[in-house]
């Protein structure tokens, strides 16, 4: 048994290096060990609030935070070509993202605490709306990473 494992383990290490090498050309990007990306002359790393930062490697300068590292990234991106519309809606995405993801979470927790039916009814709703939403939200800026990485 040790020998068919082998080849398999030999096998697989080759996929991982070629999907690693095909990854590197189609995101130019640094990965370092600490979690961090570095894109051209932007790095992405997480700060104290759990937010990714968008820094400026020459002067380490913060661009801006974001919620999610992929519309950091993104962003890094978009501000490297100067496309400052694009930035600016990649932030936006970003902050809607978050806040319907947060309401989401708020919702679930009330919802069990409800007593009267209205209030249930009530939160129901709005758990339902900010789900949809907070879906919605992730759909577009998988496609928006799609587009601008692939």
């Amino acid at each position: 048994m040790k020998n068919t494992n082998k080849p398999k383990t030999k096998v697989l290490k080759e996929i991982a290096a070629h999907f690693e090498e095909d990854l590197k050309k189609t995101l130019p990007i640094s990965v370092q060990p600490n979690g961090s990306i570095v894109y051209k002359d932007y790095y992405i790393k997480q700060n104290k609030l759990g937010n990714w930062g968008l820094y400026a490697r020459r002067t380490h300068d913060e661009v801006a935070q974001f919620y999610l590292k992929t519309c950091a990234l993104m962003a890094a991106k978009s501000y490297d070509k100067a496309h400052l519309d694009k930035f600016q809606e990649i932030k936006q995405l970003d902050t809607r993202y978050w806040a319907n993801h947060c309401d989401t979470q708020i919702y679930r927790k009330n919802i069990k605490t409800a007593t009267e039916f209205d209030r249930y009814v009530i939160l129901l709703n709005k758990l339902e709306q900010t789900e949809f939403l907070t879906e919605h939200y992730k759909e577009e800026i998988s496609r928006m990473f799609k587009w601008s990485f692939v």
